[in-house]
Order: structure tokens, then C-alpha cells, then sequence
């Protein structure tokens, strides 16, 4: 609750999987380099707004497109070479919505393609940050509020069972650390790493 006012819960409980659908998302939006995220849930819907490249890649020249990815990908390294200022001025603003159907297809669409990969998924790629911030949701057993992903963090807002909104932080360092866990009790041969994440938590209202 905010302020004494009960927050709505967001998303159908009996086929909740906030792991999969922010994954989902994640690979979708993707392709539009998207510095700033934020990802709200409401009426069983997720609301999408960020930055990107957006349909302006579409007739843009192939050279400028790839220095364009390239500068993005340093970027998400924290890589303080990178000319954040070409980025900024080629990006655009965009907005998505997604259903639970649309991210029922998504995921279907997309399951043979995972099944075939072995290896830990790149924990810099969006769909992979987004998917481990669902996964911390799933495990809680709560739901869902909002998710803003910024160069070099993601927080997330999320409803426990007793109607309280908290907020975590976590930066590149802590999501990794999360994913080695998440993976490690997957294969109980790999060590678990036993520093734990600096998150940021914050109770925003009981």
C-alpha cells in the first residue's frame, strides 16, 4: 500500500511468470538499444517506454547502424570510451505494449531456440538482466509493480503478500552474482559465490 491506498495486483496469479515475461520483453526490444527502460504492470499488461534506435535503423546506413551496436555494447560494459553522445543524438523514444498472449507466443516462439543452448546466457544481454529480476519476483512469491533499467542498474518495484511495495537495485556486478546462484543451485557441482549482492532495498510504504 502507498499512503494507505491498496495497490491493485497486477498480473493473473495461475499463470504468473515473471521470469519468462520480461524475458520475453527483453529480447524483443532489444533490437531498438534501449539505454533507459522502464517496464510498468498494470490490468494484466505490460507498459514498455524507453529510448532507443526504434524504426530510425530502418534505410539508415549499414556502417552507422553497426557503430551505432557497438557503441551500445561498450556502453552496457561501462565502457567510458564509448561515445554516449552519437547514441543519444540517433535515439528516439518509443513505447510498447504486451499482453500475456503476446508474451505466450513469444516465449513459444523462442523455446526450441533455448532448449539447443547449453551454455549461461550473457548476463549483459537485456533479456537475460530482465529475466534474472523476474526470477527474484517469482521467488518471492510477489507481484510485480515496475522495472527501470538505466546503464547501470535495474530496480525494481515489486508488491509482497501483505500489500507492502518495496524497491531493490541491482548493478551489472550483483545481477551476475545472482545469476552464478540461481545457476549453481540448477548444478549443485558448481560453487555457490558466497559474496552476496549490494542491492539497494527500500520498504517504500507498509
Amino acid at each position: 500500500m502507498t499512503g494507505g491506498i491498496s495497490v491493485e495486483r497486477n498480473f493473473d496469479r495461475d499463470t504468473k511468470d515473471y521470469a519468462g515475461a520480461l524475458r520475453a520483453i527483453g529480447q524483443d526490444v532489444a533490437d531498438l538499444l534501449p539505454l533507459y527502460l522502464e517496464i510498468e504492470v498494470t490490468n494484466n499488461q505490460f507498459l514498455v517506454r524507453g529510448r532507443g534506435l526504434a524504426e530510425r535503423t530502418q534505410g539508415m546506413d549499414k556502417s552507422i547502424e553497426n557503430f551505432l551496436r557497438k557503441v551500445w555494447n561498450m556502453m552496457i560494459r561501462h565502457d567510458p570510451a564509448a561515445d554516449i553522445l552519437q547514441w543519444q543524438l540517433c535515439s528516439v523514444p518509443f513505447a510498447r505494449t504486451y499482453t500475456q498472449e503476446d508474451i505466450r507466443r513469444r516465449n513459444e516462439n523462442s523455446s526450441t531456440r533455448r532448449k539447443s543452448v547449453t551454455d549461461m546466457p550473457d548476463v549483459y544481454s537485456l533479456g537475460e538482466r530482465l529475466r534474472i529480476v523476474g526470477r527474484m519476483v517469482d521467488a518471492k512469491q510477489s507481484d510485480l509493480v515496475r522495472v527501470s533499467k538505466s546503464l547501470s542498474s535495474v530496480a525494481f518495484q515489486y508488491l509482497d503478500e501483505h500489500g507492502q511495495i518495496h524497491l531493490e537495485e541491482y548493478s551489472a556486478s550483483d545481477l551476475y552474482r545472482v545469476q552464478q546462484e540461481f545457476y549453481a543451485k540448477r548444478d549443485t557441482s558448481k560453487p555457490i559465490d558466497p559474496t552476496p549482492a549490494r542491492n539497494l532495498r527500500k520498504t517504500i510504504a507498509a
